[in-house]
């Protein structure tokens, strides 16, 4: 059997981790719209990705347009990775 296809919630998770990591801390608030933009995703997609990851408490909505990764959310993302 094949890997299960990644989902655009699990691509943005990932993407935030990648973005946060590139400025030093894997905390980071990162905008929302930089991470859809880097994905793929409209602004209405990102919108509702948000919403999900933030009531699964994958992320945390900052101030602005900010999110940034919960402990579950980085732990989400490291066995994300080691499953790839």
């Amino acid at each position: 059997m094949g890997q299960k296809a990644t989902t655009k919630d699990e691509l943005f998770l990932v993407k935030l981790h990648e973005l946060a990591c590139l400025k030093g801390d894997e905390t980071t608030a990162i905008d929302r719209f930089i991470i859809g933009r880097a994905i793929g995703q409209n602004d209405k997609g990102v919108c509702a990705i948000v919403d999900l990851c933030a009531k699964a408490n994958f992320i945390k909505k900052d101030s602005d347009n900010s999110v940034y990764l919960t402990p579950q959310g980085l732990q989400f993302v490291q066995n994300y990775n080691q499953k790839i």
